[in-house]
This record gives C-alpha cells, sequence and structure tokens, in this order.
C-alpha cells in the first residue's frame, strides 16, 4: 500500500506514522486516529492522502459514520481533517447517516462553520445540535458555526436554546465551569449587582488557582464577555500567551482582546509576528478595539507581508476601522453601547426606568406621530376635561401632549413612584417654562394615590403604565379600585399599550434578547403564551377601542439607537443594533377605553370571581 503514494504529495512531507493511519482507516481500522489529537502539518498530510484515494467518498462516509463510536480524540481529528476535504462530499455524507447519531460530535459542529457554504442539509444540521445535543462543547461550536455562516450571535442562540429550560441557582453554575452551558446560564443570571459581588470574585479565584486547562478557558471567555480584568488577572493573562494548548491561547486572546486598552498595544503588536495565523487573527481584532492609530503603521506593513487570506481580511477591516471616519463612528457606537449582559429590562437590581435620561428618550422615540394620542382626542373632543391625571407619567411625555392638544380646566397631575422620574419631569417642567399651566407632580403608587390626591378627574390616561404589575390580579384590582375613586361621575379612563397579541418587532427583540421566564423555544410559541397569560384587557377586564395599531419605535440616529437599546435589552442587542444599523422597530399598539359606570360593574365581577 504504502509504494502507491510517494513521499511527498504537492512538495508536502508525508510521514510514516500518517501513512499508517492512512492505511488504517482505507482497512476500517480507526483506532490509530484515535490515539493522540494530531499536529496540523499532520492533518494536511491526511488530507491530502484522502484527497488523492479512488475511494476519497467512502473514506469521508467512514470517518464521520464512526464518529458516535471512539473518543474526542477521533472526533477532532476528523473534524481538522475535514476542512480540507470537498464540502460537497461530507454534505452527501451527511445525507446518508442519521444525524441524531452525530449531535454530540465537537469536530463535526466546528468544521462545519469553516466552510463558507450556506447548504440548508448545514444549517438546519448545526441548528438541530444546538436544540438537541446533551454535549456542551458541540452545542457551543454548533453556534459558533451558525454565526462563522452569518446566522445569528452564538452566545444569543445558545442563551435562547436554554429559555424552555428550569435554571438552577447562580451558585451552582459557578461551581461548575468546565461546563459550557454553566457560563451560559451565568450570563442569563447576571446581574450589575451579582456580577460585582458574587461572579467577578468566584471567577478570579478559581481563574488564579485553577490548573483545569477547560476551567481556565471558560473563566477567559467569562473574563472578556463581563470585561472584568485586573492587575493579576492581566498579569496571569500575559503569562498564558506562550501556553502550549492551543484553545487556552485562543481564548487568553478573546480575554485580552475583549479588554484592550493601550497598556497592551505593544504585546499585540508584537503577536503580529506570531507563527500562527489564528494567533495574528486575534492580535489585530486586539489592535482595532484599542483604536489607536499608531497601529497604523504596523498594520499597514503587516498586511503587506501577510499570506494567510483570513488574516488578510482581518486586517484590512482593522485599517478602515482606524483610518475610515464612517466606520470607526460604528465601532465607537458598539463599544459605548455595550453597558450590560442582559439590559435594564431584566435587571432587577437596576431597573430600566431607573434612569430618566435613557426613558425619555425611549418614551419619546414610541409613536413619534402621537397616533394613539389623537385617537384619544378625537374620541372625547366634545367632553369638557378636569383635572387630568396620567398615572405612570414617566418622565412627562403625555404630560406635554396634554398641554399642548387639550384645553382642560384645574389642574394636570403627574403620577410616578419613582423619585428620579418625578425629579427629571419637575425640572424640565421649570426648564421649559410649562409651569405657565398649573400642573402638580406626585410621587405615588397608583394603588395608594387616592390618600393623596383628593382632587377628582374627569380624565385618567395612562400610557404603558397601568396595571403597574400585570399578572398579579390582587394588585390590578386594587389599582382599579383607585382609579374608580379618582374619576368624577362623568370621568373616563383609557389605557395605551401593546394590542397584547406581542406579535411585532419590539416583542421579538424582548424574545430575543430578554431571559424572562417564558419557556418557548421559538418567537411563536412565546408570544403566544405571553398573550395567554393575560386573560382580558391588560388583565383587569377593560374594554378595547382599538386595536393592530401599528407605530414605529423610532431613533433620530444610529448612535441613539444603539444606546438606548443596548442600555434596555443589553449587550447583543446593542451589537445587532450597530451592524444592521437599525433604528426604528415597529409596535403593535391597543388603547382601551371605559366609562366610571363601565369600571363599577368590572370591580364588582372581580370580587365575585
Amino acid at each position: 500500500m504504502f509504494n502507491k503514494y510517494p513521499l511527498y504529495i504537492n512538495n508536502m512531507p508525508i510521514s510514516k506514522k500518517i501513512k499508517k493511519i492512512f492505511t488504517d482507516i482505507n482497512s476500517n481500522n480507526f483506532v490509530s486516529l484515535a490515539q493522540k489529537i494530531l499536529t496540523e502539518e499532520e492533518l494536511k498530510c491526511l488530507a491530502k492522502l484522502i484527497n488523492k484515494s479512488i475511494q476519497q467518498q467512502q473514506l469521508i462516509f467512514n470517518l464521520i459514520n464512526i464518529i458516535p463510536n471512539l473518543n474526542r480524540n477521533y472526533d477532532w481529528n476528523v473534524g481538522s481533517v475535514l476542512q480540507h476535504l470537498d464540502i460537497n462530499l461530507i454534505t452527501d455524507a451527511l445525507k446518508k447517516i442519521d444525524p441524531t447519531k452525530l449531535y454530540e460530535s465537537i469536530g463535526l459542529a466546528w468544521v462545519l462553520g469553516e466552510f463558507n457554504n450556506k447548504n440548508r442539509l448545514i444549517i438546519d444540521f448545526l441548528y438541530s445540535i444546538v436544540r438537541n445535543s446533551k454535549n456542551s462543547d458541540a452545542w457551543w461550536r454548533a453556534a459558533f458555526a451558525l454565526e462563522k455562516l452569518g446566522k445569528e450571535k452564538a452566545i444569543n442562540l445558545l442563551k435562547m436554546s436554554l429559555k424552555h429550560q428550569k435554571l438552577l441557582e447562580l451558585n451552582f453554575y459557578l461551581n461548575n465551569l468546565n461546563d459550557k452551558k454553566s457560563i451560559i446560564c451565568i450570563l442569563i443570571l447576571c446581574n450589575v449587582d451579582n456580577i460585582e459581588k458574587r461572579i467577578y470574585p468566584k471567577i478570579k479565584k478559581i481563574f488564579l488557582s485553577s490548573r483545569n486547562c477547560e476551567i481556565i478557558i471558560n473563566c477567559c471567555w467569562l473574563i472578556g464577555r463581563f470585561k472584568l480584568i485586573d492587575k493579576e488577572i492581566y498579569q496571569k493573562l500575559l503569562s498564558l500567551i506562550k501556553h502550549n494548548n492551543y484553545e487556552l491561547k485562543y481564548y487568553t486572546f478573546f480575554a485580552l482582546q475583549s479588554n484592550a486598552t493601550e497598556k497592551l498595544r505593544p504585546v499585540m503588536e508584537e503577536s503580529l509576528k506570531d507563527k500562527d495565523p489564528l494567533i495574528r487573527k486575534m492580535a489585530v481584532r486586539s489592535l482595532r478595539n484599542i483604536a489607536n492609530e499608531k497601529s497604523l503603521n504596523i498594520l499597514e506593513l503587516a498586511l503587506y507581508k501577510e499570506t494567510n487570506t483570513s488574516v488578510v481580511s482581518e486586517i484590512s477591516k482593522s485599517i478602515y476601522n482606524l483610518k475610515n471616519p464612517f466606520d470607526r463612528n460604528k465601532s465607537l457606537i458598539k463599544i459605548k453601547s455595550n453597558k450590560n449582559e442582559n439590559g435594564m429590562i431584566i435587571d432587577e437590581s437596576d431597573k430600566w426606568y431607573g434612569d430618566p435620561a435613557i426613558y425619555n428618550v425611549f418614551s419619546k422615540s414610541e409613536d413619534p406621530e402621537n397616533i394613539c394620542f389623537g385617537l384619544i382626542t378625537k374620541k372625547i373632543e366634545t367632553q369638557k376635561i378636569k383635572n387630568p391625571i396620567d398615572l405612570a407619567t414617566g418622565t412627562g411625555r403625555m404630560l406635554w401632549l396634554i398641554v399642548k392638544n387639550m384645553n382642560f380646566e384645574g389642574k394636570l397631575f403627574g403620577i410616578d413612584t419613582n423619585e428620579n422620574m418625578c425629579s427629571f419631569t419637575k425640572k424640565s417642567i421649570k426648564r421649559e417654562r410649562i409651569y405657565t399651566n398649573d400642573i402638580e407632580i406626585i410621587q405615588s403608587k397608583i394603588d395608594e394615590l387616592p390618600k393623596k390626591l383628593k382632587t377628582k378627574s374627569n380624565f385618567i390616561i395612562s400610557s404603558f403604565g397601568y396595571p403597574s404589575k400585570i399578572r398579579d390580579k390582587k394588585l390590578c384590582l386594587k389599582e382599579l379600585k383607585a382609579v374608580y375613586s379618582l374619576l368624577s361621575e362623568d370621568g373616563v379612563f383609557f389605557t395605551i399599550g401593546w394590542d397584547e397579541t406581542f406579535n411585532d418587532e419590539l416583542n421579538l427583540m424582548w424574545y430575543k434578547y430578554i431571559p424572562d421566564n417564558i419557556k418557548a423555544r421559538d418567537f411563536e410559541e412565546w408570544r403566544s403564551k405571553r398573550s395567554k397569560i393575560i386573560s382580558s384587557p391588560r388583565n383587569c377586564n377593560l374594554s378595547w377601542f382599538k386595536k393592530g395599531i401599528q407605530v414605529p419605535l423610532q431613533f433620530s440616529s444610529l448612535k441613539e439607537s444603539a444606546e438606548v437599546m443596548g442600555y434596555l435589552f443589553g449587550k447583543d442587542a446593542a451589537e445587532y443594533v450597530v451592524e444592521n444599523e437599525k433604528t426604528e422597530w415597529m409596535m403593535h399598539m391597543g388603547i382601551t377605553f371605559n366609562t366610571k359606570k363601565e369600571l363599577k360593574e368590572i370591580i364588582k365581577t372581580y370580587e365575585r370571581s
């Protein structure tokens, strides 16, 4: 058998070891390929022999088909060999093999992302691994393969794949950092407080003390993701750059790249000379993140000398990012908009409405042409308004609409439970000189308002603020009674909010980026479950005045869009906004309308049930 093949193929020397492995797999003996991980050069040589074989198609089928029966070394070796073979022959093999047998393959999940091939079979197979694999490394690799193929961001896909599972307590995952699923669960469970008080101290302690490569790798990834570098962690990372574990080196660079600062620039510039193209690529990304034009000359020289296509691509992209004002601006927007992992909407320690400046921009961007408010003014155009009340006024957008569009008698009241919102709105009233109208801001919960406000109103309105907790039926009843007691006999009550189908672009953002407690495998199941939680309009048996109103959430610039959506929905959402230059989302809204008489009957029904 050996004599059929020269000692060289295309000027590449073929060792006896590789010729022996090739002879073995020709004889359906795969054990020698499972003994240890082969070097890149050895794998290339084996691929050359397979490419020259008249049994090439059968060999590829055999290599893949036997993956479930052998160890991780074999799995990785096969994946690494396949990257040098014909993707069409690989897909032909996959068509003939039961895909469920291959869901646990790490090498296969990885290599299918290395081909720039969006064959439907490949895409579907990778999605099936993400949904079904019990091997967290295969699950992880499949998601990143889909990201490479331009389908969706890997981390967000992994987060969504866990939406249908019940998560354990944070400490469980912090104590099991050898598992890739643990690090995604940590992302889902993190918030501003527990990153500082629990996650950072634990990761630092494990990272500095552990000798387990898999655990250190996962620590590196979390350090990069959360931007948790301190002096001790930085020194340890620098020491790992020369580690002999290839994967560990990669994640070390990932951590450094994600925390790139000027002091790291000399290290990364030196790494441009590394013999490993992946290390050169990671160094280039780090220099791009540092965003110092001093690196331009070095990058331009590196581009001239570089022979690896993927590194050439990365260097040219970085040069544009440093030179071109448009690209540099997008990069800066992305960096500045990455406020937190999950967004303020889900972060219980720092409520999303806690920052009036962000809320104000978001509020003004909803329904910018005020279609919903226009429908309400049309509905009550013959009614004389007395002492109007805006519940959950936020930063006062509804107050200004009432001032500008309604003739009212008495006082205009803005109610909000948040001290920061009340303070912001009072300052706005002074700054905009709206104090020429009789406006009073009251800090109060809705159900406690009748104790603080004795004035009756014949017009109460709330935009996305009523009820304050839609799933809390007892609180809904209390708030309904509070509204009823505040209304005069001719009073009316309006609410503006979702039309409660949750079938729009903004809710799709919520499904994709917010780790809520609705367990669903896709958006359709998620929105259906969310809708069924609400048994009646606003879960208060209110009456629809208008449903299905389509209005935009529309920001004035990419910078504003990325900052606000990143703040509210988190890191991945901000990156999505910048990469897609997205400044607008459609919302499906609804308006409820009830008279005081109708509220009386609703309350009676509530109390009977």
